[in-house]
């Protein structure tokens, strides 16, 4: 049995509290003891700020718990609020000194304030309360570092829930609220027109060369609105939502991004993607880069005029309509030839320019083998096919020394194989984004039920994916690794005290070299 005894308490004329402090007592069964039983204290509960008059319950200043209400009966603890009645008017809810993580979230926020996002996500939304919990999500997305910790556990051991204290760190375990706010698209807008804005500053030319791809967001998610039957990128078929981006060629950031159903691959879905960038000041789609997906008749015909829409530059589908293996057999005999061999990032490619005709519309066809990968494909081939191979015609035995290398980009507009390979390359970077998101910032699986929900995060996920990859940037230049960074960090603590301070430990050397590749190494003893 557990009661409350209080020490040294007095009571004012109205029955208010003036000093004393309380513990949690248990007393239990001791055969020999007086009464045959013995008394032990289970917990200090500090400083009595009010105590009912049967001393069954009351609030206390806990050195553990800070402001807490106990009820002895029911031997339960109970949040306080600092406006509740039964505090005397010079009491506050307060929160005990706790050693916390600081360095990890210190230098994310100090490198996002250097970089101008900080001023950027203030901006895009004038309420406080908001801007504190878009911090917290963010630091928590890109801080976990892949682990699978809620926003909620990891603001409790972090400085950060002294920063945001008017946002409770409890709050930030249901994200549903905060998400259905991120789904307004006047956020959106504002948050890609100031992108863009400060992008320029550091980048001139951004916004002026962009293009268009987009992924498939597999999602089992039930009436999911965005949600479609395809197999487009995947193996079988399967419900899928698919995030069209539309990034900028020179850094690979993301300009805008919209969501279309799975199985939407037609020329509506890329007007409908223009229209959307249209929002966006000083930002203009001159290059379309999408994947083979997109190569359908009536793509294809909008495409040929580059007045149109733009330069186009695609994968050609080996598939009925198209002379893709036709154009093997009239390269063939070049392929071996130096003439035509150059060589990219570590392989040697053989490349042709052809003048050709698809559904009635003329193309520029740069035809490839990439004679490393052919080798190596062809060789695996062997190794599990052996019997298949041996039962091929002469003809198709020599194309498949080449098939596993040879593949055709088809554009709109003229160029040399080098150039159109170098800038098919590209696209790797927007790749890279897509990788990023999905790995390392857990983009996947979506888990939201409602438009709204599935709007706001993925706003969500496109900021924090921006603030990782620039920080990643920053990072390599140090030659350091973001888990590196993080991990080296989070070795510097801090005390959090009641009084509105945070005393922070000596760094070690990793917390040093962490801040240092950040430019966020300084000498401190308080950060207030």
């Amino acid at each position: 049995m557990s009661f409350i005894r209080a020490q040294n308490l007095k009571r004012d004329d109205g029955g208010a509290v003036i000093r004393g402090s309380a513990a949690i007592i248990v007393s239990t069964y001791a055969p020999g003891q007086k009464h045959h039983s013995k008394q032990s204290v289970r917990e200090n509960l500090g400083k009595v700020l009010w105590l009912h008059l049967d001393k069954k319950s009351g609030i206390f200043l806990s050195p553990l718990r800070g402001s807490v209400g106990y009820d002895a009966g029911k031997d339960e603890f109970f949040e306080v609020s600092a406006s509740d009645d039964r505090l005397p008017a010079t009491a506050k809810a307060q929160e005990p000194a706790r050693h916390v993580v600081f360095g990890d979230a210190y230098v994310l926020l100090e490198f996002m304030k250097a970089r101008g996002i900080l001023g950027l996500l203030r901006n895009i939304n004038n309420r406080p309360a908001f801007y504190a919990r878009l911090l917290g999500h963010i630091c928590h997305a890109v801080l976990r570092d892949c682990s699978r910790i809620s926003c909620d556990d990891f603001l409790e051991k972090s400085f950060l829930a002294h920063l945001l204290r008017e946002t409770p760190a409890g709050s930030f375990a249901t994200d549903t609220p905060f998400f259905t706010q991120m789904a307004d698209d006047r956020m959106k807008t504002a948050f890609f027109q100031a992108w863009a804005k400060l992008m320029k500053k550091l980048y001139p030319g951004f916004g002026g060369c962009c293009y268009v791809d987009s992924t498939p967001l597999p999602n089992d998610v039930e009436d999911n609105p965005y949600n479609a039957l395809c197999r487009h990128g995947t193996n079988s078929s399967g419900i899928q939502t698919r995030l069209a981006l539309i990034p900028d060629e020179q850094t690979g950031l993301p300009v805008r991004y919209c969501l279309i159903p799975g199985n939407v691959l037609d020329l509506s879905t890329l007007q409908s993607v223009r229209e959307d960038v249209c929002k966006t000041p000083g930002v203009t789609i001159t290059s379309l880069v999408p994947d083979a997906g997109y190569a359908s008749k009536e793509n294809l015909a909008a495409f040929a005029d580059p007045q149109k829409f733009g330069h186009l530059l695609l994968r050609m589908p080996a598939k009925k309509g198209y002379p893709f293996k036709t154009l093997y057999w009239e390269v063939k005999d070049k392929i071996s030839k130096g003439k035509y061999a150059f060589v990219r990032h570590g392989h040697t490619y053989f490349g042709e320019k052809k003048e050709i005709e698809v559904f009635a519309h003329s193309f520029h066809a740069f035809v490839y083998a990439d004679q490393e990968n052919a080798l190596n494909g062809f060789r695996k081939y062997l190794d599990s096919h052996e019997d298949e191979y041996g039962k091929l015609r002469d003809k198709d035995k020599d194309y498949y020394r080449m098939k596993f290398g040879y593949f055709v980009l088809l554009s709109n507009t003229d160029n040399t194989p080098a150039g159109a390979l170098d800038e098919y390359f590209g696209r790797t970077s927007i790749e890279g984004f897509f990788k990023t998101s999905k790995e390392h910032m857990c983009l996947l699986p979506l888990r939201k039920w409602t438009e709204t929900t599935i709007k706001g995060k993925l706003l969500f996920d496109m900021i924090s994916i921006i603030v990782y990859i620039e920080l990643r940037k920053k990072l390599k230049a140090g030659k350091i690794s973001v888990s590196s960074m993080i991990g080296k960090a989070q070795s510097l603590m801090c005390l959090c005290n009641s009084t509105g301070n945070v005393n922070v430990d000596t760094p070690s050397k990793g917390a040093r070299l962490a801040m240092e590749a950040l430019d966020t190494s300084k000498d401190f003893n308080k950060v207030p």
